[in-house]
C-alpha cells in the first residue's frame, strides 16, 4: 500500500544541489567504469574467444588434421607443422612450416618419390572458426575442410605425384 506524504510524514528527495559525494569520483570508481564500460567488456569477450579458439586450434585441431592426412593418403604420408592459428576475424586458419614426409624410408620408397614436402606458410579459409568451441561436429568439419585444402595445396606442389592418392 503507497502511502501518500503529508506534513506530517517527512519525505526526502534527491538533491542534488545539496549532494555530499561530489568528492568521491577516485581513480578506483574511474577504472571500475571503465572496465565495466560495453567497449571494454565486448573487446575482453572477444580476445577471451580469440585465444581460447587458438589453443583449441593447437591441442585439439592438431591431431585430427595429422590423423586426416595420414588416413586420406592411405597412411603413405605423415604431416606436421610448427604452428596453427586463426585469423584475427577468425575466418581463415594459418599453418605455419608445414611439412609432409613419406611414411616409408626413402631407400624403399619407390612410388611417392623421396622429397619431403615443405610449405613455410598455408592460409585456409575456415567459416566455422568462431564456433568450433561450443559445436563438435563443427569442429570436425572444419578439421576435414582444412585437411582437403591441405592436400590440395601439397598436390599443387608436387611436379609429378600426388601426395592425396586415397579417398578421404
Amino acid at each position: 500500500m503507497n502511502r501518500i506524504p503529508t506534513a506530517e510524514t517527512s519525505c526526502t528527495f534527491y538533491d542534488p544541489m545539496q549532494d555530499n559525494r561530489s568528492g568521491t569520483l577516485t581513480f578506483l570508481n574511474w577504472m571500475k567504469a571503465l572496465l565495466l564500460s560495453p567497449g571494454i567488456l565486448f573487446t575482453a569477450g572477444y580476445l577471451t574467444i580469440y585465444l581460447l579458439t587458438n589453443l583449441y586450434l593447437d591441442n585439439g585441431i592438431r591431431p585430427k588434421l595429422t590423423e586426416a592426412i595420414s588416413r586420406a593418403t592411405d597412411d603413405t604420408w605423415n604431416l606436421s607443422f610448427e604452428s596453427i592459428s586463426s585469423g584475427p576475424a577468425m575466418k581463415s586458419v594459418t599453418i605455419n612450416r608445414l611439412t609432409i614426409v613419406p611414411a616409408l624410408p626413402p631407400a624403399t620408397d619407390t612410388q611417392q618419390g623421396s622429397g619431403i614436402i615443405s610449405i613455410t606458410e598455408l592460409r585456409v579459409p575456415c567459416s566455422h572458426l568462431g564456433t568450433i568451441l561450443f559445436d563438435r561436429a563443427h569442429a570436425d568439419q572444419s578439421a576435414l575442410d582444412i585437411s582437403r585444402r591441405i592436400l590440395v595445396s601439397l598436390t599443387a606442389s608436387v611436379p609429378n605425384g600426388s601426395p592425396g592418392t586415397g579417398t578421404q
